[in-house]
């Protein structure tokens, strides 16, 4: 077993052991203080479990636990298959069938700690060890002024992105939400940009309640203009920012309207594919509107994502500055309490910044190696809740479309095309 994993299932179990260690010493006070038990048998009680516990080791996981007022430990887990097949189609009209992919695999295993501190602080670590990746690690300070976060989590960007994974109606984010918010990478594979998700930095969040019906929220982020918790940035930073609306007339009526703005220094590092950090720091910034309503039974969204990205003479691709741009629009609807349904349609236009298909569209890159510059596809899947989202299990089909070829360093070309078939399964428990 992965020896970080099986640290913090050990740490699991204590976290069990602590809180009933905490309700027991409570509980023994309260018998105390009504006169059932005298202190010196509360005394006796407290020392044997105190021994049962260094027997057992625990003492050695958490020797300052009288400080945290609150253990939480939390799982998430998701089972996916995915079976993808598709052609592509040459400049001079040649189509060529792809190998099809068949897979499955654990897309997502997380496993997160919070403890609370009392008076508003906190701390929450979260880690997917799936790819074994970090999803979170935060220090959470609650005020009268609004909450700051100091670490590393996502930034206000994207709807979708900012819309849990085990929240999402769709079993995969859009290739609009992958192009902006997808790592970069360390190649010239993907054309995505490594825009928004996780940055390490300083985060803020507020809420207004202007009546019984209108509350705003807003946030702003100054983080590490790169993606990740490693000393990454070329020294640069990036600041992104929200603003809320929501007019809620009832749990299943309610209406948000959304705006996130951010800036940074591009952080791509690798030469051939970077418009930013290292080799000309040219900036991206942009914004990214978006609505969300549920009318009862019908959930409505749509987002609109825009960035200019700066020229830069002689660097590929951005000889000439690009103006990206894309949109989703999503509605799903639930004809029971456990059955849902949803459609949902993408577009992305790069502006010839170029992008792969299969950086866009996960893991079909066995479809094709081109670089493109226009995509757009059709989802429409079935949701099955047994208890809500913490199980349930997702059925998705995506007809995806590339066009307009180019590459990284060449700007627009031929009228090379791609599209793919793709099916996908996925099981969900939260815990």
């Amino acid at each position: 077993m992965n020896s970080t994993l099986k640290s913090m299932l050990i740490a699991a179990a204590a976290i069990t052991s602590v809180s009933a260690f905490a309700q027991d010493k409570a509980t023994l006070d309260l018998l105390v203080k009504k006169g059932l038990i005298t202190a010196e048998e509360r005394a006796k009680t407290l020392d044997e479990a105190a021994k049962a516990r260094t027997a057992s080791g625990l003492n050695k996981i958490f020797v300052k636990e009288d400080a945290i007022k609150r253990l939480t430990f939390a799982g998430r887990v998701q089972t996916q298959y995915e079976s993808i097949g598709g052609t592509t189609t040459s400049n001079a009209g040649v189509e060529t069938k792809a190998l099809d992919l068949n897979n499955g695999f654990m897309r997502r295993l997380y496993l997160g700690f919070k403890a609370d501190m009392g008076e508003g602080i906190s701390a929450e670590l979260v880690n997917n060890f799936a790819d074994n990746t970090l999803d979170k690690a935060i220090f959470t300070a609650d005020s009268p002024y609004g909450t700051f976060v100091l670490g590393y989590q996502k930034v206000q960007w994207g709807l979708e992105e900012n819309t849990s994974s085990s929240k999402l109606l769709t079993i995969e984010r859009s290739a609009s939400n992958r192009f902006w918010n997808e790592s970069a990478a360390s190649t010239s594979s993907t054309g995505r940009l490594g825009f928004g998700a996780r940055h390490t930095g300083l985060h803020y969040a507020n809420k207004a309640v202007l009546d019984a019906a209108q509350t705003l929220e807003y946030g702003a982020s100054v983080a590490n203009a790169a993606q990740g918790q490693a000393n990454n940035s070329g020294n640069d930073i990036g600041v992104f920012a929200n603003l809320i609306y929501t007019y809620k007339i009832s749990d299943t009526n309610k209406h948000s309207l959304g705006l996130n703005y951010g800036t940074q220094r591009d952080a791509r590092t690798v030469a051939g594919t970077a418009i930013g950090p290292g080799v000309n720091n040219a900036t991206i910034s942009g914004f990214n509107p978006y609505i969300k309503s549920q009318f009862d039974k019908l959930i409505v969204q749509a987002e609109y994502i825009s960035t200019t990205n700066e020229a830069v003479p002689g660097s590929t691709p951005n000889a000439v500055e690009r103006k990206p741009e894309g949109y989703t629009i999503l509605a799903a609807y639930k004809f029971t309490d456990q059955v849902e349904g949803v459609v949902r349609y993408s577009q992305l236009d790069t502006d010839g910044q170029g992008a792969a298909f299969g950086g866009l569209y996960r893991d079909a890159a066995n479809i094709t190696s081109s670089v493109y510059n226009k995509f757009d596809s059709v989802y429409v899947g079935v949701n099955y809740y047994f208890v809500d989202h913490n199980a349930k299990i997702m059925f998705g089909y995506e007809n995806a479309k590339a066009s307009g070829l180019t590459t990284l360093g060449g700007g627009v070309g031929g009228a090379g095309k791609a599209d793919a078939d793709i099916f996908r399964l996925q099981a969900q428990v939260l815990f």
